[in-house]
């Protein structure tokens, strides 16, 4: 939530970001598009059907219009698609000339939803696939450090009902990183 928040608030910095239309790709969590409504009308595709989901379908074959929309948010998502570099090329389609894409992945992360789990990031591995779909990369940065890897390397070998109490320790280690 907290780097939603943070690209929301980043891309309505830039030059002519009010009143857009948004695709919020893998949006299943009804919060992201609370929060990216902030930038304008969005449209919720996810491959699950949820009462807030618009539009049912995969994000390496976007059945949209072409240069239809002037975001693209992907928000943890990227790591879940068999083929990163088809899904960008998707965004990258449908996005409107001078368009934004929003992006958010991992590269250390526990492997989660084990039959849909497939890939972790460098920010030289996400530059490469961002040029190669065409796009014009204007900033990427790391969330979080060295300390945060620590701790989710504890904090993922604990049993759960120590974890529980270890997690409290989190704000510490985010801070630390800062």
């Amino acid at each position: 939530e907290r780097q939603i928040a943070l690209l929301v608030k980043e891309a309505s910095k830039t030059k002519g970001r009010k009143n857009n239309r948004i695709l919020d790709v893998g949006g299943g969590l009804r919060n992201r598009r609370l929060e990216l409504e902030k930038l304008g009308e969005c449209v919720t595709l996810d491959i699950k059907k949820y009462p807030w989901v618009d539009v049912v379908g995969d994000a390496e074959d976007l059945a949209l219009e072409e240069k239809s929309f002037d975001v693209v948010a992907a928000f943890m998502i990227l790591e879940h698609v068999k083929n990163p570099g088809k899904a960008l090329n998707e965004f990258y389609r449908v996005l409107k000339p001078k368009g934004l894409v929003l992006l958010t992945t991992v590269q250390y992360w526990h492997t989660h939803w084990l039959r849909n789990d497939y890939y972790r990031f460098t920010k030289e591995g996400l530059k490469y696939l961002c040029g190669e779909a065409g796009f014009d990369l204007k900033k990427i940065w790391s969330m979080g450090g060295p300390f945060l890897v620590v701790f989710h390397a504890i904090e993922l070998n604990l049993p759960p009902w120590l974890r529980k109490f270890f997690l409290l320790l989190a704000p510490l280690f985010n801070f630390l990183d800062k």
